[in-house]
């Protein structure tokens, strides 16, 4: 005998409320084993909370800093295997170096789907390429949702080109004290299409021994008009942090205004 249509709506909805109850059963399982393994290694006890995403302000019970270097939090990464992290506010991963397979697992696996801020720090000016983390940290772009820091890596020209365009949707991108090659303008017309980047800060990244813009101005130029080949940006972008680059803030001005950039606040110094 055949179920009637609603015999069979009534099975299907049955069904879905099923999987919704086991999809919620498993995601509570898996926050109580992260925070047995967060009590056991870290005997932290109040635990880390998920991400309310119905709120806008910072949370700080929400937020997971990883110092690599540090035996503890080593074992921290190497203990999530393949377990997702749940929803966080910031992640911050400090002192990364190119060896660590463990976190890139993380990145692979377990990294958070959604999140709001996140920063990589090298430990030594790791160049950054796809040998280590670049891929990972493309691949996982759109789980960013506000914010993203780099700081003490040496990035290449087209690395530097896919990390723009991969992040092009959060409204904070920052390249801190970074060593960045740019020999050429890079064409970011296409690559940054709905563009929603608000802010841009490359602090320290032109200075003497990383990039060296006062001597190389050249490079700094080449940035500045292939960021501003994209009519998107153009439209995004509010200010431009170049803090301590060794940037003459009158002839940075000129660049700005060459490239259609007139409307964009730059900082100089604080």
């Amino acid at each position: 005998m055949e179920d009637n249509p609603k015999s069979i709506q009534e099975k299907h909805t049955q069904n879905i409320s099923l999987e919704k109850s086991v999809l919620t059963e498993t995601k509570e399982q898996d926050i109580a084993r992260i925070q047995n393994i967060l009590y056991n290694i870290f005997d932290v006890k109040e635990g880390i909370e998920p991400l309310d995403s119905d709120s806008e302000n910072f949370q700080e019970k929400s937020c997971v800093d990883i110092h690599l270097e540090d035996f503890e939090d080593g074992k921290f990464a190497k203990s999530l295997k393949y377990l997702k992290f749940f929803d966080i506010c910031r992640f911050y991963s400090k002192n990364i170096d190119s060896k660590n397979r463990y976190f890139g697992d993380f990145l692979e696996s377990s990294f958070p789907n959604k999140i709001n801020s996140l920063m990589f720090v090298s430990s030594t000016k790791m160049v950054l390429n796809r040998s280590n983390y670049l891929n990972p940290l493309i691949n996982l772009s759109y789980q960013v949702n506000s914010d993203v820091i780099f700081y003490r890596f040496s990035i290449g020209f087209p690395q530097l080109k896919r990390l723009v365009a991969a992040y092009k949707h959060v409204s904070r991108l920052e390249f801190k004290y970074c060593k960045l090659s740019i020999p050429s303008v890079p064409n970011f017309s296409n690559a940054l299409t709905n563009c929603q980047i608000q802010e841009l800060s490359f602090e320290g990244s032109g200075t003497t021994g990383l990039s060296d813009w006062a001597k190389d101005f050249d490079q700094f130029e080449n940035l500045i008009q292939g960021l501003a080949s994209s009519s998107d940006l153009r439209l995004s972008l509010e200010k431009m942090v170049i803090y301590n680059c060794g940037v003459n803030p009158k002839e940075s001005e000129q660049v700005f205004g060459k490239n259609q950039l007139d409307n964009v606040r730059i900082i100089t110094y604080y």
